[in-house]
């Protein structure tokens, strides 16, 4: 496909206050290719690269009219091929601001100044990163930041971190495995914490697991962190595990201490026996509190907790001649 580029100049108006009834201004012009479909903030983008000036602080005008909207395309602003941009130059001294992409483990740098609307910061981060300005919000110390405000109305000062979140859902339906491999899917908000998370699953499946961790692959996630802070998204599996508990193994000859979860079966720790003493799982014996524990009870059923004593028994095995 064959693009049509435009070719423009810009001038660019230094002012500087020395007085209050002189200002001094130094123009320079440069020539920059562009193609018709560029919105005005990779112009900007452009500018910054060449001459080293940030976006926030660039003034364009076309036509004696300033041109607004950073995410407007050049061919909706009547921009042709060898049109004359102004840009007039803030002497203001910008702040940078952190940005942390959603689902990536990556962070932008943007400069802007402190009465800068929310919406004037989310058009260079769409620069920046090729997206459309509605199609993310702004959230920084837990709260969803509006368009209209100011960072300084949010008291957002530089070198702060803000959160992008995709929108228009501020809201997830993701999956979640519990200990027993159940699957069950819950609706949250990206504003809530995990142990807020806890909550929601346990409305879910009829039983607590405040004592459980809430994973992540294999991060696990902190009760206060929030739901945006952990990269979850709709294609994420969080995994319910309960907490590892230390359990004693009486045996003929002595004890074997095990780390085991209380969602485990009395099988998977006759299998952890098996690795550590080489005692097939056939003849292993477990007896809690005088009863024998089956091989398909969970250790939470059998109400073994931290540091229960088990005995630990196994028969040798025989061989018999049938005849």
């Amino acid at each position: 496909m064959i693009v049509n580029l435009v070719q423009f100049k810009y001038r660019s108006c230094f002012v500087y206050p020395l007085a209050d009834d002189y200002r001094r201004e130094v123009t320079k012009t440069v020539t920059i290719t562009v193609k018709e479909s560029d919105s005005i903030g990779h112009v900007k983008s452009l500018i910054h690269d060449h001459e080293g000036i940030p976006e926030c602080l660039q003034r364009l005008f076309s036509k004696d009219i300033r041109l607004t909207d950073d995410e407007q395309k050049l061919m909706d602003c009547g921009i042709i091929e060898n049109s004359t941009l102004h840009a007039y130059i803030d002497n203001s001294v910008p702040k940078v601001f952190l940005v942390k992409r959603p689902h990536a483990n990556v962070t932008i740098m943007v400069y802007s100044r402190t009465f800068d609307t929310i919406q004037d910061v989310k058009c260079r981060i769409g620069v920046k990163e090729g997206v459309n300005s509605k199609q993310f919000s702004l959230i920084h110390d837990g709260k969803f930041l509006e368009d209209d405000k100011t960072l300084a109305f949010y008291k957002i000062n530089g070198g702060s971190t803000l959160h992008m979140v995709s929108i228009p859902r501020d809201k997830l339906l993701i999956s979640v495995v519990m200990p027993i491999e159940e699957i069950v899917k819950i609706e949250v908000k990206v504003t809530l914490t995990i142990r807020d998370i806890k909550t929601i699953i346990e409305s879910r499946v009829g039983y607590s697991i405040s004592s459980m961790d809430l994973f992540l692959g294999k991060q696990q996630l902190e009760d206060s962190k929030i739901l945006y802070q952990c990269d979850i998204n709709e294609e994420s599996i969080l995994k319910v595990k309960s907490k590892t508990i230390q359990i004693l193994l009486k045996t003929s000859g002595g004890s074997i201490t095990l780390d085991v979860h209380r969602h485990e079966l009395v099988k998977d720790v006759k299998g952890m026996l098996l690795h550590k003493l080489n005692i097939p799982v056939h003849l292993q014996k477990l007896v809690f509190e005088g009863k024998s524990l089956a091989d398909s009870r969970d250790l939470a059923s059998c109400n073994i907790i931290m540091h229960s004593n088990i005995i630990f028994d196994f028969r040798s095995s025989v061989s018999t001649t049938i005849i």
